[in-house]
Parts: C-alpha cells; structure tokens; sequence
C-alpha cells in the first residue's frame, strides 16, 4: 500500500455509507399443535415470573417442585411449549405421520379433542421434534409443520436451490449431517418419571435457544448502531462524530434479550455458559421425543397396552415361529416407525422400579457375552451416572449389561435398536393380527437403520414416587448432582442432555488474544448462509491491534488461542491450523450440494502446507468433563459447574502483511479406545469390529450409513473441526486505520479486552451482536480485499522473481551479442570477396557504414 492510500483509507471509512441489513421476515402462522389459548401448566419459566415476589412461601416452593403430570396436562404444556417457540418445537402424532391406529376406545384419552390436528376415539401418541427450523429450513421433519414452505423461503430460498439454482431438496443447509437423538419417556404406561422429566427438558432447551438467539441480527438498523450508541459516542474522550439511527425493533431485541438471559439466570438457575449449551444441543441435533409411547396405559396408569406389553414387542430373539407377537402394539409400531424414518445413534428409554442405567446385552442368547463396542456404552453409561448423581436415600446409578443389572427379555426395545441392522439371526419380520395387521416390510431393516445406543433407564424404585422426591427447577439445575436441587425428574432432564451431547464430538473456540468470545452457535444462524452471507462474515471475527502493540512485540507474543473438545470423552490429539481465508474456497467452507462441513475442498487447502500452518499446544491430548478422571486439562471448576478441558496454542500473524484476514480453525481425534474390546474372547457375535453409529463416526474414516435423507459419516482422518473464527492482526491502512476501529469500537460498545493498567486495547470482537462494527467488519480485510502471502514466504518469492527476471535479462543480452558477432564475421567475409571484384561493374565496395545509407545488420 502506498502512503497515499494509506493517508486516505480512515477519511474513505468515514465516508463510506452504512451496511444494509436484510429487513426481518414476517411472521409465520402457528405451527400444527399449537395452541392460541392461555395455559394454566405453563412452562417454568413463565409459571415462576407469575409466583409473586412475596406471600405464601409454601405455594411458591410448591411451584418450585417438579411435579409427575398425567396425559392431559402433557398435552396442554406441548401445545403451550409450540404456541410459544414453533421455530424450535413441532408437534404431530404417529397417526398423523405414519397413518397408524388409535390404541383405546370412546372413553380414552378424550383430550385429545383439544389438539389441532386429527384426533379419534382411542390415543393418539404424540410426537415432541426439537430443532432449529430457521437454521435448516430444508429438513426434512420441518416438513411437519404447517409453515415449512415460510421457513424454506428464508435467504431468498437458496436452502432450496441446487448448485447452479435450480430446485434439489438434497440438504444444502447440512440437515442430513446433523445427528438424530431419541428419547422415550414411557414404554410401560405405569413407570411416570420418563414422560415430566422430557417434558421439562424441552422446555429448558427452547427457552435457552430463544433467549441466544436474540437479539436477532436481521433486525439491526442498518449502521449496526442505536441511539444509545450515538450518545456515547458524543460523551467519549475522543468525540467520534458518528451518525447513528435509532431502531426500535433493534433496541426492543437488545432489551427482551437481556430481560430473557437474567430471568434464566436469576429465577431457573441457568447462568451464560449453561444457557449457550442449551442453545448449542437445539441448534445441532435433531431431538425426537415421544414422551408417552404407551399413551393408553399412560392415559390409564397401567403397564400394558391393552394386555401387551410393549417392551416384549419388537422383532429381536424371539423365534421364528412367533412373528405374530411382535409389532401387536401401537406403541411398538411408533418406536419402529421414528427408527425407520430416522437415523439415531444414539437414544434412551425410561422405564421405573429400579434405579439402573442398562446397555446391551439384554437378550438371551447372549446371557453370557459381551456386546461390541461395549467400552463406549459402559464409558457413556457411567457419564450418565455421574451427571444424574444422587440425592438424600438415593445413591448415583448403577449402571452396567441389561442381563447383569436387570434381567433379560425377548423382544426388548434396546437390544433391537442397537443390532437390528447388523446381527439378521436375531431378527425376524412380523406379521400380527392387532389392529387390522402391520406389513410384514415394516420390520425388514437396511443396513443402518438399527445401530444405536438405545440405553435403558430405571429411574426409581418407586414406578411413581411422591413429589418430595422429585427435585426442584430452581437452584443449580445442570450443575452435576443437581446442587442440592436434585431428584427423580431434576437428575433424569441432565442425563437426558449428556445424551443429546455425546452424540457426537464437537469442538469450540473460547478465547482469541484473552478475548472471551461467546457466539460460537448462534439459534436461527446457518453460518452456510446468513442474511445473504457465508462462513466468512457468519464467524466471529477478532481484530488485535498489531501496530500499537508493535510489530515486535507481537512476533514476540503472538496471539493466544483457546479452545474446548467435548461431546467426546478421551482426547487423543487436538491442534490449530490457520491461514489466510482468501486461501479458502470462496463464497463457502460448506459442501455447495450436501452442506458437509468442511467440504473436500475447504480439507485440501487445510492440509496445504504452504497455505495453512499447524500449531500443537504443549499439551495436545487429554479428557473432556465426561471422563471418569474428569476434565484435563482442567479449566478449574467455575461458577457454571462446567469444568471443560481447554487447550490453547499462539498464533503467529506477524508472518503475514498487516491487516491480513486470518481463518483459526481447532481440530481433534477422539475416543481411539473405544476401538478395543473389554474382554476380547467374550464379545459376541465375534469378528464384527465396531457396529454402532457412534463408535464408527468418531473412528472409521470410511464410514457411511444413510436411512431416508439423513447421513453418518466418519471423517476425514478421523479430524473433527471447531467453526472458524476470522482473526485480523492490525492493519493495512496503518496505525490512523486502527486508531478508526478502535473509536468505532467504543461508540458502540464493542466486547473489548483492555490491558491491565488500561491504557491499552489487546483485542475487540468487531462482529459481535451486541456491539456490532459495521465500518470495521465490512473494511477490515475482508478476504477479497487483503493479499494472503505471509511475509516469511513473499521475500524468497520476491527474491527469486528478482534472480529469474536477472537470468532471463543476461541470457537475452548474451544472445544478440552473439548474434550480431555472427552477422560481423559475415560481413567480413562478403568485404573479402568484394575485393576480389573491385572496379568490375558491380560498383563500389560494401561498407558497413549508416552514414553512407547502408544498413546496419543487427
């Protein structure tokens, strides 16, 4: 850059008009279910701004108290739960979705005369699918709700487009990706717990999902600033002079967002870090919930539908010659219809009369075995102890095989879900008489469809315990052993979480130079595309202000990156790579057709050396919170309860030009133990190798399974990879560019790390949401716009351009001086043989002479 260019950039920023922002969509109609009536069982955290803030102590500790609720009360709370958050929550029926029976009679379940959609005499079993609508508008389950084509408009219906724009469906957003969690609250109508604990769950998750999703970016007034803004930029100490518009949909966001957050905080015991995990688990898994599957011995307190018992009804070691008494119940038929249109890797199913937690073997035949891939089930199972934790007469969960802990049974839910697809000896397809038959082609299963860690869940010994025992929805919630808080259902909602957690591994970006960053995953944001944009301006960018550090003392320093690894439980290895993003592929990191993440191209430059670098922190392996030994390397237990392992690693931009846009990406390998077998002679069926979904995504690179749309696939090398985030290490336009950022930063009340004496700023988040940088995020080298050579790999270019253009300069010179040697000797032999004819009638001798109008030979 010139000193012209860089005399004139700060004036051209303050010139530059203001970035547009895409205008907020109109709002959708209610999704089917949804209830536009008032509800007397509200969510909690509706119920408890309602409780006064002083009075009856004894009725607002009553509300406190999480409480066993029957059918009709489920209901009205899921249809309340929709009304409130349909862009995170649809409800449907088995009946509606799959055009099965009615379980029951006239004098059954008449509630369900309140439900918007079709109802019958009989029950209906409903169905509860929590996910981000507005981030994968393309799902296939958002198909549900009677406002999928609204949501699948969203970004001028490019999550509907193909490659070129035409019309696909293919899962350009990434939905086929996200993995699938299953959670079944009540297989035997008389074990209550299940139904109320998943219930409360849900709730928990959306509220946490609504309140970070706020405030919502769409609706930021176009310079990114608010009049509260404008004031303080006017009473700064440098008077920045910035025209600012008020908003009041803007300010309306800002302030239900901080409304929201504190009443998390305050009154359900939920602080910033628990609140953005709950936000994380909406937006990057598809949860499906079936809290009642029995729902006529729900409805009725009993064990049985009818006269059969669900859990004794799916096609799994029974023999051949009974494949009438399998699929007979309308429960057993949902359950087998979400796995068929479903891939789950993983789920749970609560049951009551124990206190256990059981993973496979369950069956028979295998009385004496283990199962494969058991050190994972027994390593999640005993993650799930721990978190659940006991309370006053009530030890952690015992957890371990179904045969040892609890007993037996042919035909159990949990061993089909996990073998059905791989062990067909055990598998037979059933043709009952109930209910006008079942197709005999509803029980013949692909080779993926059943490969989950379906885990039994004895909740208490009581099938239905009093309400002191249940825990309270205030205190410390998520904290392990519920902090003094715990019980039945408080200890059940957390062991839920840990599974939709441990799915699958993921990795997030804490910290860039000391700067806390807190918008990793944001709810209703695809960072494939956002408000018209991509995972360039969808990251969070973090600007160091190399120049007033100095360039010395940032070579020196460098920028320190911290990270967490979680949903995973030993850390093998784990690293930074970085590089400049104009390295990337351009417009999207994201598969163009699937939406996988990181698509092969994005991978090929990662693994690019002369593009990308690799840092290693001094220690690369370790365990996340899960592990048994608990978290290491530890961030010490905080405030939240959460205790992550987290690593950090220095970045070096001082290797490239000022002002260069920098993608930071985390990476890991994990769980590589899971491979090897508890007792090797003692696993069967023998030779398999990892079966389930889970084990073979973390560590089978080759691995692919897919079942109606949706995909698991190992990856690459094993390497699971964070979002990147954007860093930008001083600037192009000199130490007057950042003194600009830094005065916008300030007018805005941009996220600021500030040194310890406070005279000098070490770091800002230009992109944050609530204190957006509009100038700064759209002219701080946007990839584009900034050259990405590090400056150790542009001098030797530079020099061997320079030793080239000299070679190729001395060779030319070489060769005319050749040349005209060569045309001189000629001549010389021609003057020769002129003499030998001189004063013939050839005329006077050749000479070599311009002077005397002959021509120079060259």
């Amino acid at each position: 850059m010139t000193p012209l260019v860089a005399l004139l950039l700060p004036i051209a920023l303050l010139l530059a008009p203001p970035a547009s922002s895409a205008s907020a969509s109109a709002s959708a109609s209610p999704p089917r279910g949804a209830s536009s009536s008032s509800s007397s069982s509200r969510p909690p955290e509706r119920a408890l701004a309602a409780s006064p803030s002083s009075g009856r102590r004894a009725s607002r500790e009553k509300e406190e108290r999480y409480e066993i609720l029957p059918s009709d009360a489920i209901l009205e709370r899921m249809r309340d739960l929709v009304a409130n958050h349909p862009d995170y929550v649809t409800l449907t029926t088995t009946q509606e979705w799959f055009g099965l029976p009615r379980a029951g009679g006239e004098d059954d379940c008449p509630f369900d005369a309140t439900y918007e959609g079709e109802s019958g005499p009989g029950c209906n079993n409903y169905v509860l699918i929590v996910q981000d609508k507005q981030a994968y508008p393309d799902d296939s389950d958002v198909r549900l709700d009677a406002n999928a084509e609204q949501y699948l408009a969203r970004e001028g219906g490019w999550f509907g487009e193909g490659e070129e724009g035409g019309s696909t469906g293919a899962g350009r957003s990434g939905w086929t990706r996200v993995p699938d969690v299953f959670l079944s609250g009540s297989v035997h109508g008389n074990e209550r717990v299940g139904p109320t604990s998943l219930l409360e769950m849900a709730e928990l998750l959306v509220a946490a999902a609504h309140c970070e999703g706020l405030p919502r970016s769409a609706l930021r007034p176009s310079n990114g600033a608010t009049a509260a803004s404008n004031e303080t930029a006017a009473a700064g100490d440098d008077h920045v002079e910035m025209e600012v518009v008020g908003d009041s949909a803007w300010e309306d966001e800002v302030a239900a967002a901080r409304s929201c957050r504190s009443h998390l905080s305050e009154n359900l015991g939920l602080p910033p870090a628990h609140r953005r995990w709950l936000a994380r688990l909406v937006s990057t898994r598809r949860t499906v919930i079936i809290p009642t599957a029995n729902a006529l011995g729900y409805s009725r307190d009993k064990r049985e539908e009818g006269h059969i018992d669900p859990n004794r009804d799916f096609p799994f070691d029974i023999p051949p010659s009974k494949d009438d008494t399998c699929m007979q119940t309308i429960a057993g038929r949902s359950i087998n219809e979400l796995f068929r249109s479903h891939l789950f890797p993983i789920g749970l199913t609560f049951h009551g009369g124990m206190e256990v937690i059981g993973y496979e073997w369950g069956a028979p035949t295998y009385l004496s075995n283990e199962a494969p891939d058991a050190r994972a089930q027994d390593a999640i199972a005993g993650a799930y102890s721990r978190y659940a934790g006991g309370f006053e007469g009530h030890q952690a969960y015992d957890y371990g095989t179904m045969n040892d802990k609890v007993y037996y049974v042919r035909g159990g839910m949990e061993d089909w879900a996990f073998a059905g697809s791989w062990d067909p000896d055990r598998v037979v397809s059933c043709n009952p008489d109930t209910f006008g038959g079942y197709p005999r082609n509803k029980t013949v299963y692909n080779n993926a469809t059943l490969r989950a860690f379906n885990m039994l869940v004895e909740t208490s010994d009581p099938k239905a315990p009093g309400r002191g025992e249940l825990g309270k929805r205030t205190g410390k919630p998520l904290h392990a052993g519920g902090g003094g808080e715990n019980g039945h259902i408080a200890r059940n909602i957390r062991l839920a979480l840990l599974a939709m957690d441990v799915v699958e591994p993921y990795l997030s970006i804490r910290s860039a130079g000391g700067l806390v960053l807190e918008e990793d995953i944001v709810p209703g944001v695809n960072p494939r595309r956002h408000n018209g944009n991509s995972y360039f301006e969808n990251s969070m960018m973090v600007w160091v202000p190399g120049m007033g550090i100095g360039r010395r003392k940032m070579k020196e320093s460098g920028v320190t990156i911290t990270w967490t690894v979680a949903g995973a439980f030993e850390i093998d290895e784990t690293e930074l790579v970085y590089g400049p993003w104009e390295a990337l592929p351009a417009g999207n990191l994201a598969d163009a057709v699937d939406g996988a993440y990181p698509s092969a191209q994005t991978l090929q430059v990662i693994a690019d050396p002369d593009s990308f670098q690799l840092i290693r922190p001094s220690l690369s392996a370790g365990r996340s919170r899960w592990h048994e030994k608990g978290a290491q390397p530890s961030s010490g237990t905080s405030e939240d309860g959460f205790d992550d392992a987290v690593f950090q690693a220095t970045v070096d931009p001082s290797r490239y030009p000022p002002g260069t846009t920098l993608a930071v990406f985390a990476r890991a390998r994990v769980d590589k133990s899971w491979l090897d077998p508890v007792s090797p002679n003692d696993v069967a069926p023998r030779g398999l190798g990892p079966v389930s979904h889970v084990v073979n995504a973390r560590r089978n690179p080759d691995y692919l399974a897919m079942n109606e749309g949706k995909e698991i696939r190992g990856r690459e090398d094993n390497w699971w990879y964070s979002a990147p985030i954007t860093l930008v290490a001083g600037s192009d336009a000199g130490v007057d560019g950042e003194e600009y950022v830094l005065r916008e930063a300030r007018a805005n009340s941009a996220p600021i790390l500030m040194s310890a004496d406070g005279n000098q700023v070490l770091a800002v988040h230009v992109n944050s949401r609530m204190g957006y940088l509009p100038e700064a995020t759209e002219t701080l080298s946007h990839p584009s716009k900034r050259g990405g050579v590090p400056i150790s790999q542009s001098i030797p270019w530079l020099l061997g351009s320079l030793v080239v253009f000299f070679s190729i300069a001395l060779l030319v010179v070489h060769r005319r001086r050749r040349a005209r040697y060569g045309a001189r000797s000629r001549l010389d032999d021609l003057n020769l043989e002129d003499e030998d004819v001189a004063g013939g009638s050839f005329g006077p001798p050749y000479r070599d002479d311009p002077a005397s109008g002959a021509i120079e030979i060259t």
